[in-house]
């Protein structure tokens, strides 16, 4: 199985400079109702793919499903991709301490924090890769259920086999292919449709943990990222890696979106002209989204095109 091909892709795209397409975009995305019922899509959206951290919303419903409560900003980070701030890995260490865990229990690779200020005084750890709040969650959970923590990232471990069982309940099909994340846990592969209807799905359980994200956007990545404008905003958003967009509205409309290049930056613009052919977003949202999310043409520090839609 070698999953997406060529052929299963989408203009999506474009970015103009003084009436000129200087670069393209192209991928999949789908819009769907909270039922699950396809109102919009563009490439093939039944294609195998791998959601990436676009997941980590179900993956912390699965901990909480068994029995995981955390406070609410240690709950947004167990599902962020965070950018190693110093309150991003005070809120980690938060959720380890809680089950007496700590940062040498995490299994996830040591980094450096993607934050520009944090980075500068940092040294490389593991508590600062942006899935170490995912992993401490993995953990506590672990701890609380009498599970092993030792080989928490096993993909026959029971935290892994529910998160599994979560995604292919709320996304409606079975995983097609298991493999590991950049942090090393496992990554269950499945079409663009099913992660909107897991998202749509995850919306649909966990209003609290959607409203506590809502209240603090920077929290599931940072300030500048474009799943935190999104928030700002009034919906859900989570970013994935190589391309991976997830936007849904608090009554369970969601999108999906993976951009073949793996570059996310005409995804918000993507997100956008889906939410507004249906009427799910306001002129006032659209434009507090583009104030950060907006890729701009700049001709001698002069705007002189912008990213936009080819649909």
């Amino acid at each position: 199985m070698s999953g997406m091909q060529f052929e299963d892709l989408s203009p999506l795209a474009v970015l103009d400079r003084d009436g000129l397409n200087e670069s393209f975009h192209h991928g999949v995305a789908v819009l769907v109702d909270p039922n699950g019922n396809v109102l919009e899509s563009h490439g093939n959206i039944s294609a195998p793919m791998y959601p990436r951290s676009a997941l980590k919303p179900v993956q912390a419903l699965a901990m909480r499903k068994l029995g995981l409560s955390l406070p609410e900003k240690e709950a947004i980070l167990s599902m962020a991709s965070h950018h190693g701030t110093k309150e991003h890995t005070d809120l980690v260490l938060g959720i380890l301490q809680g089950q007496d865990l700590g940062v040498e229990d995490l299994q996830c690779p040591s980094d450096l924090p993607w934050n520009a200020a944090a980075k500068a005084t940092a040294t490389s750890s593991p508590l600062h890769m942006n899935c170490s709040g995912k992993h401490a969650g993995f953990l506590a959970t672990a701890k609380l259920n009498g599970f092993d923590t030792k080989n928490y990232l096993a993909i026959d471990h029971p935290v892994q086999m529910a998160a599994k069982e979560l995604v292919e309940e709320l996304s409606g099909e079975t995983v097609t292919k298991t493999t590991l994340d950049g942090c090393g846990a496992p990554l269950f592969a499945i079409s663009t449709l099913g992660l909107a209807k897991a998202i749509s799905g995850f919306v649909s359980q966990a209003q609290e943990q959607v409203s506590w994200a809502m209240l603090h956007p920077h929290l599931i990545g940072d300030v500048q990222t474009p799943d935190a404008a999104f928030l700002r905003t009034g919906f859900f958003a989570k970013l994935g890696a190589e391309g991976v967009f997830t936007v849904a509205t608090t009554s369970g409309y969601a999108l999906a979106i993976k951009i073949a290049d793996g570059s996310l930056r005409p995804a918000p613009e993507i997100a956008i002209r889906l939410l507004q052919q249906h009427d799910l977003i306001s002129d006032s949202q659209v434009a507090e989204v583009r104030k950060t999310t907006l890729v701009e043409s700049l001709g001698g520090g002069k705007r002189v095109g912008a990213m936009k839609t080819a649909f």
